[in-house]
Parts: C-alpha cells; sequence; structure tokens
C-alpha cells in the first residue's frame, strides 16, 4: 500500500486536523529559517583543507523556496478543503526531513 492509498483512506476531520498542524511545524520552519538566514554570518573556510562541505546549507537540509513551495500547495489545498492533497503534500516534505515515512 503507498502512502496515497493510506491517507486517502482517512476520514476529512482527520486529514484536516493533520493538514492544520503539519502547516503550522511549516510555518515555524519557514519563520525559523528566516530568523536564522538574518542572523547567520558566514563561517571562516579553510581554503587549503581538502575535502567535501559537512555543514548544511543555512536554512537546512531543505531550502526556503522548498518550504514556502509546500506551504502554497498547502494553502490552496486548505483554501479548495482538498485536505487529502494537503495531507500527501505535508507527508512529502516531512519526510525529507527523515521526520516519518
Amino acid at each position: 500500500m503507498d502512502v496515497s492509498s493510506i491517507v486517502r483512506s482517512i476520514d476529512q476531520d482527520t486529514a484536516r486536523a493533520l493538514v492544520m498542524a503539519a502547516r503550522r511545524v511549516i510555518d515555524a520552519l519557514l519563520i525559523e529559517g528566516e530568523r536564522i538566514r538574518q542572523t547567520q554570518t558566514p563561517a571562516p573556510h579553510d581554503y587549503n583543507a581538502a575535502g567535501l562541505p559537512r555543514a548544511t546549507a543555512g536554512g537546512g537540509w531543505l531550502s526556503h523556496e522548498e518550504l514556502r513551495d509546500t506551504a502554497r500547495r498547502m494553502a490552496e489545498a486548505i483554501a479548495a478543503e482538498k485536505w487529502t492533497d494537503g495531507l500527501i503534500t505535508a507527508l512529502k516534505l516531512l519526510g525529507a526531513l527523515g521526520v516519518m515515512l
């Protein structure tokens, strides 16, 4: 069974509650990413060191644009009351964060 089938089997009230909760989490991530972006200064860089950088991007592993795009798609799903579409969108983002799935 795939995620879409599982989500579509959830009743509308539960899907709505999950979408609204996920939207608050995504909004908090957007706010925190912007706060970090405003206060972060560039780290010193040793150009003589070999190897790949292990640090995450300024906004974390997900870009600010990915979070904003997900928030936009969820807002559209909420406005159209397409709770299952909004929930699938939220699960994809949370899965990318390693939260679930």
